[in-house]
């Protein structure tokens, strides 16, 4: 059987990117449930030194290039809970932690959009700010 180079090793697509341990790992179990064949980058890294997280960009989900428009899909409906309000106590803490160049952990979670350009879909990592 002749097999083309994309079959035998798939070129990852990066479908989103998680800023939190929680977003990462809740979007992570919906892929995997689908069946779709995920990989998280830099997951490692966050689950030791989330402190590190702005600086690598969060971790991102690739799938393969196949699997790209079904993983999309799935995280469509995918938002992450919002967090309550802070109250007069929090405020406080999260200040002597700034005091003390503590910084607090990151969250969020950001979806790919995919992007018609010249005859090809392609799938940026840009956040839309009018989201």
């Amino acid at each position: 059987m002749n097999m083309l180079p994309q079959q035998i090793n798939p070129v990852p697509v990066t479908v989103a990117c998680a800023h939190g341990l929680v977003e990462c790992a809740v979007a992570l179990s919906m892929l995997e449930a689908a069946g779709v064949a995920v990989v998280v980058h830099t997951g490692p890294i966050a689950s030791v030194c989330p402190q590190l997280m702005n600086a690598l960009g969060g971790m991102r989900l690739q799938v393969p290039a196949q699997q790209a428009e079904l993983a999309i899909d799935i995280l469509s409906g995918f938002e992450p809970v919002p967090k309550p309000a802070f109250g007069i106590f929090a405020s406080l803490v999260l200040a002597l932690l700034f005091l003390f160049s503590v910084p607090p952990p990151d969250s969020g979670f950001f979806a790919a959009r995919p992007i018609a350009r010249a005859g090809r879909v392609s799938f940026p990592m840009i956040p839309d700010p009018n989201d």
